[in-house]
């Protein structure tokens, strides 16, 4: 009877080892597998579909490589060969990080720990598997933001050097330009000369733009909110711009009555709007149009103005529409290549966005290059 009962004890004993087992490997967190020495699956925990995406039944006899991409995939079972023979291992006992291939294809960083442990003269191996994506996208967004970070000091310094600059070479210009002025009342006679008085005027004042754009692209931008309406922003900024551009036939195109009004910076906005219909005026031929369509849009559940200004011109290549707001980059013979840098900046300290639009096929008037912008709606 004693032995017996002790017999009963011993079965029942082994039943909850089996069961504590499996019930610690299906609630782990990570992933567990097991494999033996050729590689083939022995076991894998519930974890592993949330992983990979596959049933723990449907990978048991597979080959691990299953869950590698190329080359790994290739070159795992040479791996383990060779580790058998040489006995010295690169990852067992080790850990590292390497890629996981899921199911559908996709690929996620894991870090991966494996052990060996023996169950009489076979070997066999654990891994225990954790998704390191959440992390490797906080270590990313963290990099991005001290990137940002220090080009913000960076333009904070440059910023407060051409705020200097801008107003000592302000100070030079203005008395260069008023020793012109005086040497022009004594060429009264001589045109040649006044002629280049007069071009080395217009070169300074090219200087002094040139100065003031390089200091509004690294300088901090403080806005003035208020409520504007974007047609009459478009509107006082083409009169403003028709009348250094008299000679030009070109019309502008409307379509904002039913605009609410945003939130915004009316001289920085009217900045961003002038440098635009600028860049179109340089390649759009006369008899041309300019066209401004505005609608509403939600965007993470706030109201946006949704602007969309097209010209008649060429369009942009894919270089121009890759590299239009980088720093430095134009491709006219004349100023600094910052005129949309400054534009991206603007409207960014806005809460908005500035990109490059496609062109509407259904509407064959307008198919040149597409600037839209989006800009907060509010009652400010």
């Amino acid at each position: 009877m004693m032995s017996e009962e002790a017999s009963d004890n011993s079965i029942d004993l082994a039943a909850i080892d089996t069961a504590l087992l499996a019930s610690v490997l299906n609630t782990a967190v990570d992933a567990i597998i097991m494999i033996d020495e050729r590689g083939t699956i022995l076991n894998a925990n519930r974890a592993l579909q949330k992983l990979f995406g596959y049933l723990p039944s449907e990978l048991i006899g597979k080959n691990i490589s299953c869950l590698m991409p190329e080359p790994d995939r290739s070159s795992h079972d040479g791996y383990l060969a060779k580790y058998h023979e040489t006995g010295k291992a690169a990852i067992i006992g080790i850990g590292r990080q390497v890629l996981g291939q899921c199911r559908d294809g996709s690929l996620i960083p894991v870090d991966l720990a494996v052990s060996e442990i023996r169950i009489g003269n076979r070997k066999m191996y654990t891994g225990i598997m954790r998704d390191m994506t959440e992390r490797h996208q906080v270590e990313s967004d963290l990099r991005i933001a001290q990137q940002r970070l220090i080009q913000s000091e960076r333009l904070a310094a440059i910023g407060q050097m051409m705020t200097g600059l801008a107003h000592e070479s302000r100070n030079a210009l203005q008395r260069s330009r008023a020793c012109l002025d005086m040497l022009e009342l004594d060429l009264h006679s001589a045109p040649d000369q006044r002629d280049l008085v007069k071009r080395t005027r217009s070169a300074l004042v090219e200087l002094q733009v040139l100065y003031e754009e390089v200091r509004s692209y690294a300088a901090p931008i403080q806005l003035e909110r208020s409520r504007q309406y974007i047609r009459e922003l478009c509107e006082e900024t083409w009169l403003n711009l028709k009348e250094q551009w008299q000679n030009r036939d070109i019309d502008l195109v409307a379509s904002c009555d039913a605009c609410p009004p945003v939130s915004c910076d009316k001289q920085r906005i009217c900045q961003v709007l002038r440098n635009i219909f600028e860049n179109s005026f340089a390649v759009i031929p006369d008899g041309s149009s300019i066209f401004i369509d505005c609608r509403t849009i939600q965007r993470d559940q706030s109201l946006f103005a949704h602007i969309r200004i097209t010209d008649q011109g060429p369009g942009l290549s894919d270089e121009q529409r890759l590299r239009i707001f980088e720093p430095f980059y134009t491709t006219k013979t004349k100023g600094t290549g910052l005129g949309m840098a400054i534009c991206h900046r603007i409207i960014d300290s806005h809460g908005g966005r500035i990109f490059v639009g496609t062109a509407n096929e259904s509407d064959k008037e307008k198919t040149g290059a597409v600037i839209a912008l989006e800009l907060p709606v509010g009652s400010t």
